[in-house]
């Protein structure tokens, strides 16, 4: 790696990385992984909130008092099968990137947010509509955020994202008596392929996908079971379009249910994620950078014809302009969330790819503290917000 570019070592930024990789906590259980993160922060003279947001394992990490303020996104979660959507590079990147930006003489404020549970599992689901919430955002200037990828993306083209928890509840007998009893399974099955017919209907641009598990579908085979639970994930380029589909796969679920004779209910269990809003005056700064050192990245902010995963940093992003750059550390053949891509995450490989990642970051923040223009067009986009 170029170690004379002016931004030195970046070792200690890459064992934050195989730590929180090693540590693989899931989402709203990163106990170990903020402490990690915001004691690195706290040893190198940043002022640290903790717990934050009402969230034990959320954070907020401040360097310096002048304007502009950039917030850089931590994601600190994992998935059942340990970092296998790479949240440990983005953890890495955002302490990486706030240690440089101090190294630098960066004259604003930075700030670094640990963000719990993007992944939508657990009481800090979607952590970011939170914190947009509680105001945590509003004396921040503009935001970076970044995601490894299987190839180098600017800008997000996310769609909006509900997720939803439907239980039937029936009555419990035993298999030679299931007429004493009211089975909760079938009314799940038959839930289940009404959902997925339904799709088909659902307005082919508004782009759709429905994913759903079964989270509980009895206790032995001997038992009609009288409670089962079925997880619901809905999403759409539109958020308009996305409760639509909602309340149509709710009433599925609810009809069903009353046809079964099951008690039946429909929650949703994380805040809506929305459809991502670009802030083309960030991205292309972060695209140039992006280019000086050598890697072409695909305009997504330019582009309509692309969805990547939901993620509640699309929140964010219609509460203060962000930046975002998605940094390839897997084939495209390699798919998020699987086990291949969960080891590339944890490969010395993948810090090359982080290093152009926070050295882009960096090289933007720097150009926008000394830019009026940019910084008038950030505040512009911000207005509109």
């Amino acid at each position: 790696m170029n170690t004379n570019d002016g931004y030195g070592q970046f070792n200690d930024i890459f064992e934050i990385s195989k730590k929180v990789f090693n540590l693989a906590e899931i989402g709203s259980k990163e106990f170990k992984t903020s402490a990690l993160l915001s004691d690195f922060l706290k040893k190198r003279g940043f002022k640290v909130k903790k717990p934050y947001g009402g969230m034990k394992t959320a954070f907020r990490a401040e360097y310096g008092s002048g304007r502009p303020v950039v917030g850089l996104l931590c994601e600190e979660d994992a998935l059942p099968n340990g970092h296998s959507c790479g949240h440990n590079l983005i953890a890495a990147w955002a302490v990486g990137t706030a240690i440089k930006l101090k190294e630098k003489g960066y004259k604003g404020k930075i700030v670094v947010i640990g963000t719990p549970s993007e992944e939508g599992i657990g009481e800090y689901a979607g952590s970011k509509d939170v914190l947009v919430k509680v105001g945590s955002f509003n004396d921040i200037d503009f935001v970076i955020g970044v995601h490894p990828d299987s190839q180098w993306n600017v800008g997000c083209q996310s769609p909006a994202d509900i997720t939803a928890e439907i239980v039937f509840k029936g009555k419990a007998s035993h298999l030679e008596e299931a007429e004493m009893g009211t089975n909760a399974l079938d009314a799940l099955i038959a839930t289940y392929i009404s959902i997925r017919n339904a799709t088909a209907s659902f307005n082919k641009y508004m782009h759709v996908l429905v994913g759903m598990y079964v989270k509980e579908g009895g206790q032995a085979s001997n038992i009609v079971p009288d409670k089962t639970i079925l997880e619901v994930d809905i999403r759409s380029t539109k958020s308009s379009y996305l409760m639509h589909a909602y309340g149509r796969i709710k009433r599925i679920a609810i009809d069903i249910g009353k046809a079964y004779k099951t008690e039946t209910t429909v929650k949703q269990i994380a805040p809506v994620y929305k459809e991502y809003k670009n802030a083309p005056v960030i991205d292309e700064i972060l695209y140039d950078s992006l280019k000086k050192q050598g890697v072409n990245a695909t305009k997504l902010y330019d582009k309509r014809d692309r969805q990547v995963g939901a993620t509640d940093e699309a929140n964010v992003s219609r509460t203060v302009p962000t930046g975002h750059i998605d940094f390839k550390i897997a084939p495209e053949s390699v798919a998020g969330h699987s086990d291949k891509f969960r080891e590339l995450a944890g490969s010395s490989n993948s810090f090359n790819q982080l290093r152009k990642t926070i050295v882009a970051a960096v090289d933007t923040c720097l150009k926008i503290e000394n830019d009026q223009k940019a910084k008038n067009e950030i505040e512009k986009l911000k207005r509109k917000l």
